[in-house]
């Protein structure tokens, strides 16, 4: 993947891993990302707490979207090819976190945030939707397309989970 589309990733990554803690709209029981929660992780990892924050929260995260997504040919945004995970990981220890932390400052500043990633949110469904393919990755269009489905999901209050297929058509 290109670099400036890693950053955009975990930038989606970050702001829906947010959104989904329960001071937010609960998806998953977290709060690392909170300033409370960021401030906890200082104490023990002062030099990347946000990086520790994002990793854990990602934790929870794909937890959930495998149990409802399943992890047959498909993937979603917290849960990609071994490759490509690495290259997230190393992209997001090498950024500066103050990109993240400003996004992160409260639900509205998130939630307009992933709207503009967006540029127009999808009519998101309850359950798993389609959003596109692995190969859409590198053009950008997939960061697009999930933070669609997730900004739909957490304005309408409906669970969506946004996958994408391998580049073998799914039946």
């Amino acid at each position: 993947m290109k670099p400036e589309i890693l950053e955009k990733f975990i930038k989606l990554r970050a702001l829906a891993g947010f959104l989904g803690e329960k001071a937010q709209f609960n998806w998953w029981d977290t709060n690392f990302l909170s300033p409370a929660g960021l401030q906890f992780l200082a104490v023990n990892v002062p030099r990347s707490a946000v990086a520790a924050g994002c990793n854990s929260v990602c934790e929870a995260a794909r937890r959930l979207h495998d149990d409802r997504i399943g992890k047959g040919g498909v993937y979603h945004l917290f849960r990609l090819p071994a490759a490509i995970e690495e290259s997230l990981h190393k992209t997001l220890i090498a950024m500066n976190p103050e990109t993240i932390r400003a996004v992160l400052k409260d639900r509205e500043t998130a939630l307009a945030e992933l709207e503009s990633m967006a540029g127009q949110p999808a009519k998101a469904s309850t359950g798993p939707v389609q959003a596109g393919k692995m190969e859409d990755l590198d053009s950008g269009s997939a960061v697009a397309n999930i933070a669609g489905y997730y900004a739909g999901a957490f304005t309408s209050g409906a669970q969506c989970f946004p996958y994408l297929t391998d580049n073998q058509a799914r039946p």
